[in-house]
């Protein structure tokens, strides 16, 4: 009884078990009034037969001896007890030779009126110290062929007597049917409920099979799901939890290999020119200036990898502080694209504004962050001499930021997991500096704010990175810069933008 199928193999027979019970019982409570009335009516319908033999016997002269032969031959056929009633209501003959009632009066006998009411009369009583039901013809016809003649008052009177029980107990009948009837549902009932727990915790048992192989550090695990219930929608969230882990396991293991190639490239050189430094093979003083410059250049790019690791590990953790505040966001991106303007104007690419936003609760940074990340995605892979659209759209409860370029569109194959920790679609770019979490903070920053973030990617249709935020429910704020080209002078680029890490052809 310790695995799950024992125990709902016991509740199912429990179940089954207690519903024949008392299904039987409320059918003889149901039924134990019809069965006695049946079997008053069956023992009733025997009297008409007896009676006419009795009056074929008295036709034909038969002497009083054969008439009981005759009778007790039908006693012993039909398990009665046959009685003769003279006039005055006493017992003269009477087939049960163990306790004849002969000579005793009978009073239950009335006189009823001919062809009265049912073809019976049943009366119980107690007589000789047994319990007996009664019952009497109504209706007084002659034999066949006898002459059509009123039969004289001293004609004895036939009564069949039964044991009350036989009659009151005649649902005791019904109690082998029903014990075979119960036991074939039972065993249909029994299979069905084996079939049933098999297909409860089959798929548990995969699952458990499955966990302990995954422990193991077998993530390729996968059950197979049946049915749309409980248990089915159970074994869909464990594939989905385990195609995750897998594929989690799979960029863990991707990125310490990129991380650790990153990593061991500007160690080579740092160790290269400081070990050439304290060797004093530099002699030319740009040579110094230039190994200095090496040095430290290799050093940033270290630390932003490892900033990077550690800020994605803040957010998911929910140790990142988010200080929401009332803002335009119109406003944010515009200054987002005055920040990003002569890294467009390097790449050859003009950004484009299209603004129509409205007030939404946000932290001004962490926002902030999010649309470098997605502007520096879409400069980096956007042709030279296209464009690159900011756009904000107001629509009921919430407002959507776009950032849009026309570039070589995202393998279908790729979009579900832009957004995920570590993946890169261009597997070549992993030395330009960028780590491949750069969309994966933008998704928890975005969820963070109580928003989502999505991706779409056609050919000819370009990229669009889709930002939804709800916004504050009060009447939008003027914001600058709304609609055409924008061209000025940009302002020095902030760390934001320095530290901004785009991971996936936008």
């Amino acid at each position: 009884m310790r695995s799950l199928r024992a125990r709902l193999l016991a509740s199912f027979a429990l179940v089954i078990a207690l519903c024949l019970v008392g299904g039987g019982f409320v059918s003889i409570w149901l039924l134990r009034d019809q069965q006695a009335a049946s079997a008053q009516e069956r023992i009733g319908r025997l009297l008409e037969p007896i009676s006419n033999r009795l009056r074929q016997g008295q036709v034909l002269g038969w002497t009083p001896e054969r008439i009981a032969d005759d009778l007790a031959t039908f006693a012993r056929y039909f398990d009665v007890r046959i009685l003769l009633v003279d006039s005055d209501h006493r017992v003269s003959l009477d087939t049960d030779i163990r306790h004849p009632m002969v000579g005793e009066i009978v009073k239950e006998v009335e006189e009823l009126p001919v062809d009265s009411g049912p073809a019976y009369h049943s009366t119980r009583a107690r007589m000789g110290g047994e319990d007996l039901y009664f019952f009497r013809s109504t209706v007084r016809r002659p034999p066949p062929g006898a002459p059509a003649r009123a039969i004289s008052a001293g004609e004895q009177t036939l009564i069949v007597a039964v044991p009350a029980a036989d009659v009151t107990a005649a649902w005791a009948r019904l109690l082998p049917r029903l014990l075979v009837a119960g036991g074939a549902a039972a065993l249909v009932a029994t299979i069905v409920a084996a079939m049933l727990a098999r297909r409860i915790t089959q798929p548990i048992l995969q699952m458990t099979n499955a966990s302990e192989a995954m422990a193991l550090g077998d993530y390729s695990q996968r059950i197979d799901v049946l049915g749309d219930d409980e248990v089915g929608m159970l074994g869909r969230a464990f594939n989905q939890m385990a195609q995750q882990v897998d594929r989690n396991t799979r960029a863990t293991r991707q990125l310490i290999a990129d991380v650790s190639h990153d990593l061991k490239t500007p160690l080579t050189s740092i160790q290269g020119f400081s070990q050439a430094m304290l060797d004093g093979v530099l002699h030319d003083e740009d040579e110094r200036v230039r190994a200095v410059e090496v040095v430290h250049e290799e050093a940033e790019r270290m630390r932003g990898l490892i900033e990077d690791l550690l800020y994605l590990s803040q957010i998911e953790a929910g140790q990142l502080p988010i200080a929401l505040e009332t803002m335009n966001v119109d406003d944010l991106v515009a200054a987002a694209a005055r920040r990003f303007h002569y890294q467009a104007e390097t790449a050859e690419v003009e950004i484009r504004m299209a603004l129509d936003g409205a007030p939404v609760r946000a932290d001004e940074r962490r926002l902030e962050q999010v649309l470098a990340n997605l502007m520096d995605n879409a400069i980096r892979y956007a042709p030279a001499g296209s464009e690159v659209l900011l756009r904000t759209v107001r629509i009921p409860g919430a407002v959507l930021i776009e950032v849009h370029n026309g570039g070589t569109p995202i393998p279908a194959e790729d979009l579900p997991h832009v957004f995920d920790r570590f993946y890169q679609v261009d597997r070549s770019r992993t030395r330009d500096g960028h780590s491949g979490l750069g969309l994966a903070i933008v998704r928890e920053l975005v969820q963070a704010h109580g928003g989502t973030v999505a991706v779409q990617s056609e050919q000819g249709g370009g990229t669009v990175f889709t930002v939804r935020l709800p916004i504050v429910p009060a009447p939008p704020t003027p914001a600058s810069g709304r609609g055409g080209n924008w061209r000025t002078r940009p302002s020095a680029p902030d760390d934001v933008a320095q530290g901004a890490q785009g991971d996936a052809q936008a």
